[in-house]
């Protein structure tokens, strides 16, 4: 009890030390907990998103039955009742991830026609379908539910009803492959809830019919009962039965793709009898959890960087506590104590204020409410345990070669230990073998990050800190020389003792420069792969905004630029496969190609935007791959047409192409010879202008989409029946989702908050600096003030004596942090996140005046420390014999 009431003493009396050492345990355990888990709630989120972006078809697990027998197969009560034994015997995890489930009976799409009405050269495409759950999902308004008997029985949706022309009493026949479904409508419905996944795959579209002239026709799908869609099997000689298992994004989390993915395969391999599974959820999660790597790889490097110097900073802070009690220890040793006891009685102490400083770090980032990593535990003890342990272990250095006389440490010979030496060398060693082996094999080699790989930029940075601190006397001392002639004793003592006490800031350089190189690093990423995210929104959408639509009949851009806010309008046709003869062989090759006024067009390579008319063949730019396989030029079919061309440039990417089309063809229209008889029809307009109604823009070009429609088939359609109403799409729009598909979102917070926390942690470490140097300042500056130093002077003189340290550290943690992208930049992956464009190195123009604003900061911090410092040592009574304040 007496032993734990004089800890407890201790732990108040030295309560400042102490404190200092428990926030920077608070701190660590923080970002050792915190920043994994915010960066795993924006990779859950970004994976729902992904998941949830797909089509039904993709997304949900479908087991289709391979054939169809209503004499002796199993009747479709039973087919529907395996529902549920279906889902239990999947592979794990999926049981649990399934949402919904429905058995579905469906006869078509297939041509259709109502009554006795002829359906005309493109007829309507109709389903008769039956799906368990259809009568929670509908709402009849109009007369009842099926009740099928020899005949089938369908209800269907008000939308498609009238796009069909329905009526209740009608009949409809579907023609399948070996017979006619007929169907009585016998009510008409309305769906209670729209987002229900329920009707994910029997929306009401408008499709292409088979013929180009007739223009498009809707695709409906009817609902009927069990009998209905077994009568309608019968009649058409077929009909489609499969289970549909709904996967719940919510559920989803990205430590889990990888037994995702194996379970999907399991069921692929080995499906319910006489079935197939269908999806593709499975290539997309390989895709996610492949990006994921890199993302794992790059945050596993930043929080690296800041654990090491968050702990470095520990160190400092044991150090600077141990160094306040010197004599404390070195009285205990006087008296007969031993240097275990010595440690034993820190050991304690910093127990006490430790223990709870990691729970209360590790707490703060369990409030994230982000998923763990697994590790999580693990880093947390070995922060406490290094908090724990670090004191200790000064304590007991210091109590071994007790010192009463208080001599100055800085009179210490400069020349390193054979010991510190051998140290230093395999320091280097590691980093430079780190760096070829992560040249060679990247950060994740398959099987995980590799903790030694993730460690190598600290250890470059580390290794640069002991290079520059056996450099840095040398310059100094000559400085000081120059000084010495000098009026004035300020900058002259002021250099003298940076340069006498550089040995002894190894640990405060190291510190700064691991912050310093952490902080530019990722800010050189990140500036990086938003340039070329930049890039890629320009090429895809070089305007302020684009319009997409099916063809837009000639003159809509007319139309769109008419709208107020629109300054300009450019119509642009991006033809997906042009057939191509190119000079060098007779055979036909086909590729994207894109027709627009070049000139018109910021960006556009200036063989195209100079282009004039009168110019046969007209110049084109093409793709390197293309290039190679027609020659020097060609003939192309634009909307069969056929026009002449010369390879004028070759080109990886034009505007307007986007950053995904690797093989294309770009044609200037003003310089093309469009005759006034068949004119390009566009499926793009770019506009400029700000402050314009979006739903007018819209509303204009699909006006334009009617015209073009009723132009194609003699039929005039209303802008709700396009097949592909028009959409408008900004360029800001575009570019900020880069920033948040997938993991994308990660990458921008998880370098973002290494380049925060690093300015932070950079201050911290040159507070911690000026505190450790206090007292022996504070016994320099009482005898200088014996001697009329002013405090002002006394000011300067602290910095004169930190410049040099704050500058070799600004300088070689941004030679470090800089350098680290071209020395490790291929085992980055960078161009996962570039949108598809190389990933060459940008660096921020503000990058240098953030860097020196930090270092104005820590000058001022500094001297702010000192101030209070000072006022704490009480600098009239420092040179009092023996006296340690």
């Amino acid at each position: 009890m007496n032993n734990l009431r004089g800890t407890l003493h201790r732990v108040r009396t030295y309560a400042a030390q102490l404190g200092l050492i428990a926030a920077l345990v608070v701190l660590a355990a923080f970002l050792a907990s915190g920043l994994p888990r915010i960066a795993n709630d924006r990779t859950d989120a970004g994976l729902r998103s992904d998941i949830g972006r797909l089509e039904s078809s993709q997304r949900d697990l479908t087991f289709s039955l391979s054939f169809f027998d209503p004499e002796f197969g199993p009747s479709a009560d039973w087919k529907a009742g395996e529902l549920d034994k279906i889902r239990r015997e999947l592979p794990a995890p999926l049981p649990g991830l399934i949402e919904n489930g429905w058995f579905v009976s469906e006869v078509g799409p297939a041509n259709a026609a109502v009554g006795n009405a002829d359906p005309g050269s493109c007829p309507p495409l109709a389903a008769v379908r039956r799906q368990t759950g259809a009568e929670q999902a509908v709402r009849i308004t109009e007369g009842r539910m099926p009740k099928s008997g020899k005949v089938a029985e369908a209800v269907a949706g008000r939308d498609e009803a009238k796009a069909l022309n329905l009526k209740i009493g009608d009949t409809l026949s579907v023609l399948g492959r070996w017979g006619v479904a007929t169907v009585r409508v016998v009510g008409v419905y309305e769906v209670v809830d729209p987002a229900d996944p329920f009707w994910a795959d029997m929306k009401l579209t408008r499709v292409s019919c088979p013929s180009v002239d007739d223009g498009t026709r809707f695709r409906a799908t009817l609902l009927t009962d069990a009998a209905g869609a077994e009568a309608a099997g019968i009649g058409a000689g077929e009909l489609k039965e499969r289970w549909r298992y709904r996967i719940d994004a919510g559920k989803l989390t990205a430590d889990r793709i990888g037994e995702l993915t194996t379970a999907v395969a399991a069921a692929r391999r080995a499906p319910p009898a006489n079935t197939s599974l269908l999806s593709s959820v499975d290539s997309t999660l390989a895709d996610f959890d492949e990006r994921l790597r890199g993302v794992r790889a790059l945050l596993a490097v930043v929080q690296a960087g800041l654990l090491a110097t968050t702990a470095g900073l520990i160190l400092l802070a044991a150090r600077l506590a141990v160094d306040r009690r010197r004599n404390e220890y070195a009285l205990i040793r006087a008296r007969g104590g031993s240097v275990r006891s010595i440690g034993a009685r820190s050991l304690a102490e910093t127990v006490l204020v430790a223990l709870p400083a990691g729970l209360a770090g590790w707490l703060a980032g369990f409030l994230t409410g982000g998923r763990p990593d697994a590790g999580e535990p693990l880093l947390v003890a070995a922060i406490v345990l290094l908090a724990v342990a670090a004191p200790a272990g000064y304590a007991a250095a210091v109590a071994r070669r007790p010192d009463f006389t208080g001599h100055r440490r800085d009179l210490a010979g400069d020349r390193p230990t054979p010991r510190r030496l051998t140290a230093e060398i395999f320091i280097v060693a590691l980093a430079f073998g780190g760096t070829y082996l992560v040249r060679r094999r990247g950060l994740d080699a398959g099987a995980g990050v590799d903790p030694y790989l993730v460690v190598v930029p600290v250890l470059l940075a580390l290794a640069a800190s002991l290079v520059a601190l056996r450099l840095m006397p040398f310059p100094l001392r000559r400085l000081g020389r120059l000084a010495a002639r000098a009026r004035g004793a300020v900058v002259f003592l002021g250099l003298s003792g940076a340069g006498r006490g550089a040995p002894l800031r190894s640990g405060p350089l190291a510190v700064l420069v691991v912050a310093i190189a952490t902080g530019i690093f990722s800010s050189t990423v990140l500036t990086t792969v938003s340039h070329a995210r930049d890039r890629a929104a320009e090429l895809a959408i070089p305007a302020d905004a684009m319009v997409t639509g099916f063809l837009f009949a000639p003159g809509t851009d007319r139309e769109v630029a008419a709208v107020d806010g629109v300054t300009a309008a450019v119509p642009v046709l991006i033809q997906s496969a042009a057939t191509i003869r190119g000079d060098t062989s007779p055979l036909l090759t086909q590729a994207p190609a894109l027709v627009a006024d070049a000139s018109a067009i910021p960006g556009m390579p200036a063989v195209l935007a100079g282009a004039r008319p009168g110019a046969d063949p007209v110049p084109a730019v093409v793709s390197p791959k293309l290039a190679a396989s027609i020659g020097a030029g060609g003939i192309i079919d634009i909307q069969s047409r056929q026009y002449k061309f010369r390879v004028a440039a070759v080109q990886d990417t034009v505007p307007g192409l986007g950053t995904g089309i690797r093989d294309f063809v770009a044609l200037p229209a003003q310089a093309m010879p469009i005759p006034d008889f068949q004119p390009i029809v566009p499926n793009r307009i770019l506009i400029d202008g700000e402050g314009y109604d979006p739903q007018a823009v819209r509303k204009a070009a699909d006006l334009g989409q009617s015209r073009q429609a009723e132009d194609a088939t003699g039929t005039a359609q209303d802008t709700f029946e396009l097949a592909m109403p028009a959409t408008l799409t900004t360029r800001e729009a575009y570019r900020a989702e880069l920033d948040n598909r997938g993991v994308d979102g990660v990458l921008a917070f998880t370098f973002a908050a290494g380049v925060a926390a690093s300015a932070g942690l950079a201050l911290l470490a040159v507070a911690l600096t000026v505190l450790a140097g206090a007292p022996d300042r504070g016994r320099t500056l009482s005898r200088l003030r014996t001697l009329g130093l002013s405090t002002r002077q006394g000011r300067r003189l602290l910095v004169f004596e930190l410049v040099p340290l704050i500058s070799v550290a600004v300088l070689v943690g941004g030679l470090v942090g800089i350098a680290l992208p071209a020395l490790i930049g291929s085992a980055l992956g960078l161009s996962t996140f570039t949108a598809g464009l190389p990933a060459g190195i940008s660096i921020d123009p503000l990058l240098a005046a953030g860097v020196l604003l930090i270092a104005a900061l820590a000058v001022a911090a500094a001297l702010v420390v000192e101030d209070v410092a000072n006022r704490r040592l009480r600098l009239g009574t420092v040179l009092r014999l023996g006296e340690e304040p």
